[in-house]
């Protein structure tokens, strides 16, 4: 409804186009011109009833009169008459099929009649054949953002400013696409501008929010979010981003504060009771967290989900132990309960309990044999224990229960490398292979296992590139292939291919450090150490890395 009083209101405001000018010499006969004139002065007196009725007599005087057909259609959307004006668009566009303005009233009117895919493309159509008419544009944006065709929206919207920069709601309406469609920088933009025409447009505050967010302005964000919350102390969403922005900040005690509206505003959601006993811990505050978690427990007995969430709050908060307490007491109920068994054994190694974790992970994989989730727990759990011969038994184990599943065989393969089995990784890897021979990700591990042992680089550098082929923007790929050509002494292409792969990677520390010993071997030692650092910064913990950050002091 909201989107008719719209169309509407277009057609009320939009001006009279040449081409609805009267038809003088185009129209021979006398009574059909009188007729649309008086129609126009009944118009302008406000009688549109009247008007509609006198171009109706005025179109069965002269059939070719399409400025008439047009002039009644505008008149009969206007007065929210959708069949009306549909009938007049069409007998308008039998006499000129590419008329813009008949076009569209035929989508919008098509569109109030609950009739979307051909709205859309008769509004399409009426933009292809006349795109300087801002109305149009408004209206097509609007149904592609409905459709959620956002490039078409912003692409709508972008011109439709271009054409008449004045229009702060089309302003608001392209920030809003360019923010959906992740291009916060352009949003902002458009934002300045909506703000500047209509700094107190409803939503506009926390748009901006959004876009500062997402643009790591988070001082910013909370301010706007603030106003935003201000004005609207009730809305949920608001009070949900600004508890995000708020923890990010390392403002607890704040972040509390928005936490408790959420609660009281939507008791039922569980995700916000957990944001509020995680808060409320944060905030130095551990007898109001267990009060939430204890009135929640109390309302829904016997729940899993609530069991889930108040055992990862506990552990995330370094009560582990108090989290096992709670898991096994209900577990004593239901002591073959697949989901609780799992959830004893996180709860139990979250709490450096590992024989009490590995009994909760095996009974899951007896109660339930074909399952592969108590499987991947173990193997992580002997992994975290040390244990690299329990895990690779567990992980041949499930590869032989689910063969299909590559990530297991990668697993193995990685495992078997950390324990100097180079030909039993190979031969994991190698099984994929046998599957499905263009497996991308067999192909660049296989290829990346090779180059890292400096083994068969001119069939690492095959492996990868037919990797590459199929996704050529895979960061991981890309340092693959950079880092078989600085096997093979390629430097400056492997320059190249790691200098995009750190892009593409977002700052990965390995790839830092690859693109740290192409630098070094092309001599420039400065570049060399500024990635080595960027490398440490990144999280690399490596005693090979900073020795060779102290050989280039």
């Amino acid at each position: 409804m909201i989107l008719h009083l719209l169309f509407t209101g277009m057609l009320a405001a939009a001006p009279v186009s040449p081409s609805s000018a009267a038809p003088g010499a185009a129209y021979p006969n006398e009574e059909a011109l009188r007729r649309y004139l008086n129609g126009r002065l009944l118009e302008e007196q406000g009688a549109r009833g009247d008007a509609l009725s006198e171009y109706f007599r005025a179109l069965a005087l002269d059939g070719d009169g399409g400025a008439i057909a047009r002039r009644a259609s505008e008149v009969s959307a206007t007065r929210g008459d959708w069949e009306g004006t549909l009938e007049f668009a069409r007998k308008a566009l039998a006499i000129d099929p590419r008329d813009a303005e008949a076009l569209w009233l035929q989508g919008t009117a098509l569109l109030s009649l609950d009739k979307d895919d051909e709205a859309f493309a008769s509004l399409q159509a009426a933009v292809a054949n006349d795109s300087n008419r801002v109305e149009f544009l408004r209206t097509l944006g609007a149904v592609a953002d409905r459709r959620d065709d956002l490039r078409l929206a912003a692409r709508c919207y972008r011109r439709a400013v271009w054409l008449d920069d004045t229009d702060g709601e089309t302003w608001f309406q392209l920030a809003t696409a360019e923010a959906r469609l992740g291009r916060f920088g352009a949003a902002d933009t458009a934002l300045s501008f909506a703000a500047d025409l209509n700094p107190v447009r409803p939503g506009l505050p926390f748009l901006q929010g959004l876009v500062d967010e997402h643009l790591g302005n988070l001082e910013d964000a909370r301010k706007a979010y603030a106003q935003h919350i201000q004005l609207h102390p009730d809305d949920i969403a608001a009070h949900r981003q600004q508890v995000g922005v708020l923890a990010r900040l390392k403002r607890p005690k704040d972040a509390l504060v928005e936490a408790r509206a959420l609660t009281r505003l939507a008791p039922k959601e569980l995700d916000f009771q957990r944001w509020h006993a995680e808060m409320a811990f944060d905030a130095g505050e551990p007898a109001e967290g267990m009060r939430v978690l204890d009135k929640l427990s109390a309302a829904h007995p016997g729940s899993y989900d609530v069991l889930s969430l108040r055992v990862g709050v506990l552990v995330r908060h370094d009560r582990a132990k108090d989290g096992v307490r709670d898991v096994e007491r209900e577990l004593a109920k239901q002591p073959d309960d697949f989901d609780l068994l799992l959830l004893a054994g996180r709860a139990a190694q979250a709490a450096n309990l590992p024989g009490q974790a590995l009994a909760r992970f095996d009974h899951a994989r007896a109660v339930a044999p074909d399952s592969l989730e108590p499987r991947v727990l173990l193997y992580r759990l002997h992994q975290d224990q040390k244990r690299p011969a329990a895990a690779e038994s567990v992980l041949v184990e499930a590869v032989a229960h689910f063969p299909e599943v590559n990530g297991l065989r990668f697993d193995l393969a990685a495992l078997r490398e950390r324990r100097g089995d180079l030909p039993g990784a190979e031969a994991a890897v190698r099984d994929v292979l046998a599957r499905e021979p263009d497996d991308p990700a067999a192909l660049n591990f296989l290829g990346y296992l090779w180059a890292d042992h400096d083994r068969n680089l001119q069939q690492a550098v095959a492996y990868i590139r037919r990797a590459l082929e199929q996704d050529p923007d895979n960061g991981a790929y890309l340092d693959s292939l950079g880092w078989a050509y600085y096997r093979l002494g390629r430097y400056e292409e492997a320059r190249g291919l790691l200098e995009k792969a750190v892009r593409q990677t977002n700052g990965d520390p390995v790839v830092h450090e690859h693109l740290g010993d192409v630098y070094k071997a092309l001599n420039l030692k400065t570049l060399a150490l500024d990635e080595y650092r960027r490398s440490v910064a990144a999280g690399r913990d490596d005693p090979g890395l900073k020795a060779k950050i102290e050989h280039l002091r």
